[in-house]
């Protein structure tokens, strides 16, 4: 993993959050965050998302370093990088 793949607490992180049906459920831009699964997890809190994560698809856009990339939870609950 590269050094701009990581988050630094300071960093400005949007999450965008798609259903099983591609469509956007919610998104939010933060700070705070030391890795991709507290970002997630504080945008599936705050959007009071209701789906089983592992259907969902998660974009976590680094705006401050400009790296972005497409998340999932496999059946273990881990998070997958799939794009």
């Amino acid at each position: 993993m590269e050094k701009n793949d990581l988050l630094q607490f300071s960093d400005e992180v949007r999450v965008s959050i798609l259903g099983p049906d591609d469509r956007l459920l919610y998104e939010t831009t933060s700070t705070g965050h030391h890795n991709l699964e507290s970002a997630i997890t504080d945008a599936i809190e705050k959007g009071k998302i209701s789906l089983n994560p592992e259907d969902c698809v998660f974009t976590v856009s680094n705006l401050t370093t400009g790296v972005s990339h497409k998340y999932r939870f496999n059946a273990h609950n881990n998070l997958k990088l799939i794009n």
